[in-house]
């Protein structure tokens, strides 16, 4: 059998009819420059072209979500763990002009395994960076400074007491007098010397926040633009702490705490930035709970450890373990989130002091804004002359008399065990403000109200200590007050948004008004150095810090909805 026999005959495909195939104008009757154009046509259309300039990057300070990563950061975790539907007025979202919302701000889609690395990674960096961070603000450099300021007023009261020749019956008599007024009072040099040491910290840290954040906006290297930054951070952090343990002189600990400022600032401002640039707004929400929850487990275990170091192994302990896990800090996150594109593609940008001194230009004509800075400033204040004395409260107030009772373990051991079981109560109160602070915001909608209550709370759990000094009573206000606080933070932020003057300029203002926390800080300090060394105790700290608090309250149901 021949093939024509076993192949049918085919007959061509009829032509299309009329109409039945629909060509598109201008898309598939469009012809192919490169192959119609001759070189002429081609350099004429050349010289048409208007050379665009590259668009310069975004500061990170104009950057309204990376201000909001901020301050979250520096304020109660319950704030970012909890729920709380806060609208952050930012004009970059993908939300505004309807991009894929889940592409990030640097142009990268994450896949579901890169955005659970990022997830983890963000919850990782949170814990570690606050885990050293806790242990040095609430043990180790109080502790130290204790310690020089008791050598340092020993040694000019036993001089004193040779030279009238009052003898060591005298020395002893005077060193012992812990709250006394005037020279010789052990109280006045605690108090004073850890005001020195947090106010140059403040200082520092506003000059370096404005400076990293600059710099880390305009690196170009392959390594991407934050990555360097957060290594350098922990390094930095590392090395200071650990010749911050080692100095004995108040001078060299102010100078070294600064320092120390710097290298945490290098650590966490580029990760908030990273923050903003890297999580698609999809996936934002998750993560910042991540981040709260990271941060709510990293403070707790931050104490936690740096009891452990003081009790089992010394004032220094503390700050080797603090320096190791701030090296940890910076490279951990690194490795754990998918690798940062490169910056040096980036276009270069010019840096000039005008442009330092943007940070701290205040928004005009804005007097709900300026109500909302006073209200967290004052809160900040309340809430630092009770944790930045914490060491000096318990050691002078609570266990006073720790030694006339026949006790002969070291002071340290009660009083780390009382800051521990604190760290405890103020994690479940924290979790307890997470977990209620949703529902009841939308039970209640205007959180004036809700923060002038959780205010009143944190009076009612200052009173405490302050009427009952013990230890029982102390636990129970860092309950009360880590439970409060959690909501005065998270109720704070939605006054602080509803109070921006103009959507346009959310990121900048954001960031001027971050300043509040530094500025309540080191009103805190002031305020209680001042306290103590009038009064020759640190039982004042507790009127003093239900004055702010209230104040606070004040001001903020006076502000408009």
């Amino acid at each position: 059998m021949t093939d024509d026999q076993q192949q049918p005959n085919e007959f061509p495909a009829p032509k299309p009819l009329p109409g039945s195939v629909y060509i598109r104008p201008g898309i598939d009757d469009r012809p192919d420059y490169d192959k119609v154009l001759s070189p002429e046509d081609k350099s004429a259309v050349a010289r048409l072209a208007v050379h665009q300039p590259r668009r310069k990057v975004e500061a990170s300070v104009t950057q309204a979500e990376t201000q909001v990563a901020q301050m979250t950061s520096e304020g109660s975790p319950a704030a970012a763990a909890a729920s709380v539907d806060t609208a952050v007025p930012d004009m970059g979202s993908a939300y505004v002009d309807m991009r894929d919302p889940v592409v990030s701000a640097d142009g990268q889609r994450p896949n579901p395994g890169q955005v659970t690395r990022l997830s983890w990674g963000f919850a990782v960096g949170a814990t570690m960076s606050i885990v050293p961070w806790a242990a040095l603000n609430l043990l180790a450099l109080s502790a130290v400074i204790a310690k020089v300021s008791w050598q340092r007023v020993s040694s000019a009261v036993a001089s004193r007491a040779a030279f009238s020749g009052g003898g060591q019956e005298l020395s002893e008599s005077l060193v012992s007098r812990i709250g006394a007024v005037g020279d010789g009072g052990v109280a006045s040099a605690w108090a004073i010397d850890l005001a020195v040491v947090v106010v140059v910290g403040v200082v520092v840290s506003l000059i370096a926040e404005a400076v990293v954040s600059a710099l880390s906006d305009r690196t170009r290297v392959a390594a991407g633009r934050r990555t360097p930054w957060i290594i350098a951070g922990g390094v930095v952090s590392a090395v200071m702490t650990l010749a911050l343990g080692l100095c004995s002189n108040v001078v060299g600990i102010a100078l070294l705490w600064g320092l120390v400022q710097v290298g945490y600032v290098m650590l966490t401002v580029p990760m908030a930035a990273a923050f903003s640039e890297r999580v698609p707004d999809k996936f934002r929400p998750r993560i910042v709970r991540a981040r709260g929850i990271g941060q709510m487990v990293g403070q707790a275990l931050g104490v936690w450890i740096g009891v452990a170091c003081v009790v089992f192994g010394g004032l220094y302990t503390p700050f080797v373990t603090a320096a190791a896990v701030f090296l940890l800090a910076g490279i951990v996150p690194v490795l754990v989130w998918p690798k940062e594109p490169s910056s040096e593609e980036q276009p270069h940008t010019a840096m000039s002091a005008h442009m330092l001194m943007e940070r701290f230009r205040a928004p005009r004509r804005a007097v709900e804004f300026w109500k909302a800075f006073a209200s967290r400033s004052l809160v900040s204040a309340g809430v630092g002359l009770t944790t930045m004395f914490l060491w000096f409260i318990a050691s002078a107030l609570i266990f006073r008399d720790w030694f006339t009772q026949g006790n002969s373990s070291p002071i340290a051991v009660p009083v780390c065990s009382l800051i521990a079981s604190m760290a405890l109560a103020t994690l479940v109160g924290s979790v307890g403000a997470a977990f209620i602070a949703g529902p009841v915001g939308e039970y209640i909608e205007d959180p004036r109200y809700l923060s002038v209550i959780s205010c009143v709370l944190y009076t009612v759990a200052l009173a405490l200590p302050m009427t009952m000094p013990s230890a029982v009573s102390m636990v129970l206000f860092a309950l009360i007050g880590g439970f409060a606080f959690g909501l005065i933070d998270t109720f704070g932020q939605l006054l602080a948004m509803g109070a921006l003057p103009d959507a346009r300029s959310a990121g900048h203002d954001l960031a001027f008004f971050n300043l509040s926390n530094s500025v309540g800080l080191a009103l805190a300090a002031i305020i209680g150095a001042v306290g103590v060394a009038v009064t020759g105790g640190f039982s004042v700290l507790f009127p003093a810090a239900i004055v702010c608090v209230l104040a606070s309250a004040v001001v903020t149901i006076s502000m408009k909805r």
